[in-house]
């Protein structure tokens, strides 16, 4: 491994476990493994399949896996900017497979969509729900179904919410995990919740931290940084055991991703998200987005610190739309389909099941 390679990961914080885990477990280019059942036999209608696809003008990477090209399409859009939760998906939502066509898409600046970074001007949020409409029409239209379960998680939500309002017709549902709704409001009152369990605790160190990095807004060349700090400190004293070691060795493992790729995982979060992140200081979906015209369901983290779900429950109970479903996870703080992912799994099935019913129904009243 080069020195130059070894400084970036442990910049990340990863160096050292890649270098012990060693090359075998990345191939030289990513491939993702075929659908078997539960004998390893192949599915003759699955599909597992990483490609390319042209988004916005430029190449970006998405990756379809399920049991079933006759399945619903289920478009989940990761947090970041600029990174991709493929990996962890892959590991603690593998189950959806079996109900659902899982498309999962490394967005511009991402992971195997790091390229994408060139053009930098393009780097805006309109360019990024640009870019999932286009992904909708793509997937809709080469699976023969005229609309897909959207889930938004963290920057995804934001994304998700944004998309949903443009293309409700290519919509079943919308499902926002880690809801962001106001970015200023968020983390303002993630700061706030830093200091209190920081006191609480008698926790000196991040007093020390919070002092460094200041009040939100963030700018300037290290944003980044203090942001990542603050997001840090709003969930260090959580209840709840780490899944970092676990998240960490399932992007090592992630056969789709090419050393490369792995590397630009972490690359990637940090060229794109001081160029977005700005951007995002006017985002107020309870002002922006009143109402949706597709069934809405919030997964909420009961201790989510990072995107305080106080702010996305408010949005909810305001939130105008056919059909609304507020799911909470009382275990989980802002990542409920890591935290705890066989409820998450199985809320989903059954909630899709609710929502194809219905939807059957109305279309046999029509006929």
């Amino acid at each position: 491994m080069e020195r130059s390679t070894r400084r970036i990961l442990a910049a990340a914080g990863v160096g050292l476990p890649l270098v012990a885990l060693g090359a075998r477990l990345w191939s030289s280019q990513g491939s993702t493994p075929p659908i078997r059942d539960e004998w390893g036999r192949l599915q003759p209608e699955g599909i597992a399949s990483l490609e390319q696809v042209r988004l916005g003008g430029v190449d970006q990477w998405v990756l379809i896996r399920g049991r079933s090209i006759h399945n619903p399409l289920l478009v989940y859009l990761s947090g970041g900017p600029g990174i991709s939760e493929l990996p962890w998906v892959r590991h603690f939502n593998a189950p959806l497979e079996e109900h659902f066509l899982v498309v999962q898409w490394d967005q511009r600046g991402a992971a195997k969509s790091y390229s994408a970074l060139k053009d930098r001007d393009s780097l805006t949020l309109d360019q990024f729900v640009s870019d999932a409409s286009e992904l909708l029409e793509l997937l809709t239209s080469r699976f023969s179904q005229e609309k897909v379960f959207l889930v938004g998680h963290s920057w995804g939500s934001i994304l998700g919410v944004l998309l949903a309002q443009r293309r409700p017709e290519r919509l079943h549902a919308y499902i926002g995990t880690g809801q962001q709704v106001n970015f200023l409001e968020n983390d303002t009152l993630s700061h706030l919740r830093a200091y209190e369990l920081a006191i609480r605790y008698g926790d000196s160190q991040a007093l020390a931290k919070l002092a460094r990095i200041g009040p939100p807004p963030y700018t300037g060349p290290d944003m980044t940084r203090r942001y990542m700090t603050l997001m840090s400190l709003a969930s260090r004293h959580a209840h709840r055991r780490s899944l970092t070691p676990e998240m960490l060795l399932s992007v090592l493992k992630a056969p789709e991703y090419s050393l490369r790729d792995k590397v630009n995982l972490f690359l990637g979060l940090k060229e794109t998200f001081p160029l977005v992140y700005p951007q995002l200081a006017g985002v107020d979906l309870e002002a922006q987005v009143p109402r949706l015209e597709v069934p809405v369901w919030f997964l909420l983290g009961r201790e989510d610190y990072v995107t305080p779900s106080e702010i996305a429950s408010r949005y909810f109970e305001k939130l105008e739309a056919p059909s609304k479903t507020l799911l909470w996870f009382e275990h989980s703080g802002h990542s409920p389909p890591f935290e705890e992912p066989e409820k998450f799994n199985a809320i989903l099935d059954q909630q899709v099941r609710s929502v194809l019913m219905t939807e059957a129904r109305a279309e046999a009243l029509l006929h």
